[in-house]
């Protein structure tokens, strides 16, 4: 089975030695890459190009900009940085780790981007040590290290945005704290997987699962928002969790996995799995018709919201004592419009007698080659819960396939699975 590799962002003001710590993490970890920068600045003393920084005039560094080549990009001490997207989830999807040493606003450019990277912020022990090795280092002028003194202030106050800190008083110290955070990140659930001593519980459960290695999957993710106002919206419950899973029992078997998501409280895939945020369904709409064509599979796990404001107030509606009239218009079915672009596995959530047969009938009329039907009546499972159960049924009538209660993602590997199975024995007829 497949783990993914992990991305952990070393940053911190000029001198707090972020660099030496992330070479630290590349040569302590087996399959562990240095993502090497593009800079427009000029080399220092013994860099070499395409070792330490790819350095390119400013304006090959506006064109890629414009072309969206860069994860994250900056200007630094009048300077521009950039680290190449393309790469970095080629390294990730490769089961590699990715290590980037990046300036402050880089890394919380990362974390919008890619929300599953883990962000250590580094620190000296004081201000003092901070200056004391920024003049030692005999490569900036004393202007530029009280530049880099007052840009210090500025990075620190950023320093919420990150997962850890460590302050950098010791250099044994802080390697081995480094390398605690790096150990715990690569057992994170999240990165590896399904266990294989845990599958020997459940003989047989994800067979069918290796047949998306190789697939490309996309799967719809969260709630939608439909704004009444700049502030106010209507929206739903759907925390995004079960996308996240299914996203990442997909990424387990092999696939290359794309998560469509509106702005869930988990929308934190894999880095190798590409994230397309988005928010109103009419949006969500429009990134699936851009994915779905060259989809083997799209697993409609978001929570659409069915009604929107017939039109949207500008700024925030002020309160006054009296009632107001919010008229509302249904929004696009969007399993719907993207069901002939590639097979569809839809979702549903229902209520009460008859929850079986609605199931069906919607998968029916949606064009889905199956369905998995959640109940919203049973404690303990659904939205807002860490876990899951349900029945998957096939548009071909083979035999429906029960999931039992367990996690999201235990639910996501079983429904991926059986999934797989149908997919399998349409080919073969």
């Amino acid at each position: 089975m497949f783990n993914s590799g992990i991305l952990v962002v070393v940053a911190g003001p000029s001198g707090a030695g972020k660099t030496t710590l992330a070479h630290f993490l590349v040569n302590r970890f087996q399959n562990t890459e240095f993502s090497v920068s593009t800079t427009t600045r000029s080399p220092r003393g013994t860099e070499i190009d395409g070792k330490d920084y790819f350095f390119v005039d400013d304006d090959e560094f506006t064109s890629r900009v414009k072309n969206s080549f860069f994860l994250e990009w900056a200007e630094v001490h009048d300077n521009r940085y950039g680290t190449e997207s393309i790469w970095v989830r080629r390294q990730l999807g490769r089961g590699k780790n990715v290590v980037l040493d990046i300036d402050v606003q880089g890394a919380v450019q990362v974390k919008q981007a890619m929300p599953s990277a883990v962000l250590i912020f580094v620190l000296p022990a004081g201000m003092d040590v901070l200056r004391s090795r920024l003049e030692h280092r005999n490569t900036d002028s004393g202007k530029t290290v009280e530049k880099r003194m007052e840009a210090a202030a500025g990075e620190v106050s950023f320093m919420g945005a990150f997962d850890y800190f460590i302050c950098n008083d010791a250099l044994e110290k802080s390697q081995s704290e480094v390398e605690s955070i790096f150990t715990a990140e690569k057992s994170k659930l999240q990165n590896i997987g399904w266990p294989e001593q845990a599958l020997e519980y459940h003989p047989g459960y994800i067979e069918g699962l290796s047949f998306w290695q190789g697939k490309r999957v996309v799967v719809s993710s969260g709630p939608t928002r439909e704004m009444i106002d700049d502030v106010r919206f209507v929206s739903n419950r759907s925390s995004g969790l079960m996308g996240v899973s299914l996203a990442e029992a997909f990424l387990a078997a092999g696939a290359d996995v794309v998560l469509v998501s509106g702005p869930a409280f988990h929308v934190d895939p894999p880095g190798s799995v590409r994230l397309v945020q988005v928010t109103g369904a009419v949006d969500m709409l429009a990134a699936l018709k851009v994915e779905a064509p060259s989809a083997d599979l799209l697993v409609m796990a978001a929570a659409v919201a069915d009604y929107k404001p017939v039109s949207i107030s500008p700024g925030k509606l002020k309160r006054e004592k009296r009632n107001i009239s919010l008229t509302l218009e249904p929004t696009p079915d969007l399993t719907g419009s993207v069901s002939a672009l590639c097979p569809v596995l839809s979702f549903a959530l229902e209520y009460g007698d008859g929850a079986e047969s609605r199931a069906v009938a919607k998968m029916k009329k949606k064009g889905a080659s199956a369905i998995f039907l959640n109940r919203g009546d049973r404690p303990g499972v659904g939205m807002e819960t860490a876990c899951n159960s349900g029945t998957v049924f096939f548009a071909s009538g083979r035999e429906r396939v029960e999931i039992p209660c367990g996690s999201k993602k235990f639910a996501a590997f079983g429904i991926a699975a059986a999934a797989g199975r149908e997919m399998k024995e349409l080919q073969n007829g």
